[in-house]
């Protein structure tokens, strides 16, 4: 959505807003408040309405969001007073901010693909992936979660063969695995995609053991299964937006492994150490303040 868009809805709120004030000439018509001498813009206030989830507002909508950023500009101007923008961790912090901005503003204006998802690309992923659409189904299911060491081809074998919890819990006590249960709705779109074959053509009583994660294996065991297909005209935006992301992700992966490819890199073994060093000595610094305020408190030792 284009900054312009979203402004449009605003004019006649702005238009309310800035008329007590008087203002003249295009710079004044742009300003919806002051704070000393600091000034509260329209781009500021569409962009605080933008970031409640409001394009069009009432004007006691956009007063109240012109109130959050005049509280916002005050507690600004106490911070600068007070020359906290010169504090090491607070410029840390902006920098941090500062370098993520610019590399987002980057991948979506440099890296990501500007075409868009085609009606024929979304009814032909539709098309190839019925289980997730036409065919698609709700399951409920009881998950168990065991470490991944414990799930030997053995124990997959007699897991295989239970068909209800008494059963499933009977083998894991037998090799006394250690286990977490969980009773869940799942539809076939909050699966993993490598595991949908398996739930499409598993019936209910089934065990499904899904991949490891973590060291975790979950298995689900599935109680019951309803139908519950989902049109073409509903899954189109879904469709689209997924698409969209893929292909987001295949073009960053791309773009930064052309890019990984030319940069100069070079890894240090001691890479951690300056990090580690500087939260020991924090910690440190924290304790020696607490004791200097509390002589009482007994020493506490980082070693």
């Amino acid at each position: 959505m284009s900054f312009v868009f979203k402004c449009a809805p605003l004019a006649l709120v702005t238009a309310a807003l800035v008329a007590c004030g008087g203002g003249k000439g295009s710079r004044a018509s742009q300003v919806v408040a002051k704070v000393d001498d600091s000034e509260i813009t329209v781009s500021q206030l569409s962009e605080a309405l933008h970031a409640r989830g409001v394009d069009a507002a009432a004007p006691e909508v956009a007063r109240q969001a012109v109130d959050s950023l005049i509280n916002e500009q005050l507690l600004v101007k106490g911070a600068m007073d007070n020359k906290l923008d010169r504090d090491p961790g607070v410029v840390q912090a902006l920098e941090h901010t500062r370098r993520q901005v610019l590399a987002r503003a980057y991948v979506e204006r440099m890296v990501f693909p500007t075409e868009s998802i085609s009606a024929a690309e979304q009814i032909e992923y539709y098309k190839k992936h019925p289980e997730l659409f036409e065919h698609r189904k709700m399951y409920q299911v009881l998950v168990y979660t065991v470490k991944a060491a414990d799930v030997a081809d053995a124990v997959r074998a007699e897991l295989a063969a239970t068909h209800s919890p008494d059963e499933v819990a009977r083998v894991l006590a037998s090799h006394s695995y250690a286990y977490d249960t969980q009773s869940l709705t799942r539809g076939a779109e909050q699966l993993p995609l490598e595991d949908l074959p398996k739930f499409a053509a598993a019936k209910a009583g089934d065990l499904v053991i899904m991949q490891g994660h973590e060291g975790r294996v979950p298995m689900m065991l599935i109680t019951a299964i309803q139908d519950s297909p989902i049109s073409v005209d509903r899954a189109q935006p879904i469709i689209q937006q997924y698409l969209v992301n893929t292909r987001n992700a295949r073009a960053l992966d791309e773009h930064l492994k052309q890019a990984r490819a030319t940069a100069k890199i070079a890894y240090f073994d001691n890479v951690s150490t300056p990090a580690t060093e500087q939260i020991a000595g924090r910690l440190q610094n924290a304790v020696a303040s607490e004791q200097a305020g509390s002589p009482q408190k007994s020493a506490v030792s980082l070693n």
